[in-house]
């Protein structure tokens, strides 16, 4: 058994510093992240264990709260100065630089139009810098691409780890149809390398094993991406979940989503060196 590994499996800048953070801070008491910290259920439940617990909404009982790599409405902040809360922030760099350009239009006028998840903490964030009225398109098969006014003057922006195919499709429904618009490429630059290496390797190998949580978004577009080209291709959170499959595969591909710890990443190697050996 040959095994390829994605050289960018794993943590990914934004969310090594978000999860840093909290351990930095696990000692310090009432102090809380919103949200899940990262979509990855064993840093979850380990955070907890130390102290460091996830909340759907602030109270009055939390004096620390660690913002995850996702980012907030402008609206959390302002409830935490309210409440003379101390606000951690781990909001990645470049959702931030999204933040401020959605603000930056929204205010000279033009409308936003913003490729995503609209359930996605991301783009909920994003949404909120623009006051709340950005046009949030799935896809190009989104009923509201279609009824889009085309007398607007439209700033177009992305969910970070978004698929760039759906991306550059609807730019291309956009140009044909002669809508106004600015384009910033903000797919981050980790999962546009992290995506266009899992998609080679599953070109080479007979199984592909993505692993990471249900629940993160550019995990299962990784398993989307990687499945579109190699038809064995699987979705695991641990290396006990390889146990069900059948991996007499001469070639194997290993990626992993950007909230995936590196002991897990070690830990699915590991079985697969064993099995190897058998």
């Amino acid at each position: 058994m040959e095994i390829k590994i994605a050289k960018s499996a794993g943590f990914c800048f934004g969310v090594q510093r978000a999860v840093d953070l909290a351990y930095k801070n696990q000692h310090i008491p009432n102090t809380y992240t919103l949200g899940p910290i990262i979509h990855n259920e064993t840093v979850i439940e380990d955070l907890k264990q130390r102290g460091i617990c996830p909340i759907t909404q602030l109270n009055d009982t939390c004096k620390n709260i660690i913002i995850r790599s996702h980012g907030v409405t402008p609206e959390i902040y302002q409830q935490a100065q309210q409440r003379d809360i101390n606000l951690l922030d781990a909001t990645c760099p470049y959702v931030k630089k999204i933040h401020v350009l959605v603000e930056k239009y929204t205010n000279s006028g033009k409308s936003i139009l913003l490729i995503g998840d609209k359930n996605h903490p991301e783009i909920i964030g994003i949404n909120g810098w623009g006051k709340n009225k950005c046009n949030i398109i799935k896809d190009i098969n989104d009923p509201l691409l279609g009824e889009l006014d085309k007398t607007n003057q439209y700033f177009v922006v992305s969910q970070t780890t978004y698929k760039k195919e759906i991306v550059e499709e609807v730019l291309d429904y956009i140009s044909k149809h002669e809508f106004d618009y600015i384009y910033k490429n903000t797919i981050c630059a980790s999962t546009s390398k992290r995506q266009d290496e899992a998609k080679k390797i599953a070109y080479e190998v007979d199984i592909m094993i993505v692993v990471g949580s249900k629940n993160s978004s550019n995990t299962q577009k990784l398993y989307e991406i990687c499945k579109s080209v190699c038809e064995n291709t699987y979705c695991v959170q641990n290396k006990d979940e390889l146990q069900t499959f059948n991996l007499k595969y001469n070639k194997v591909g290993i990626t992993a989503g950007a909230s995936t710890p590196a002991t897990v990443i070690t830990g699915i190697l590991d079985y697969l060196k064993i099995f190897k050996e058998k």
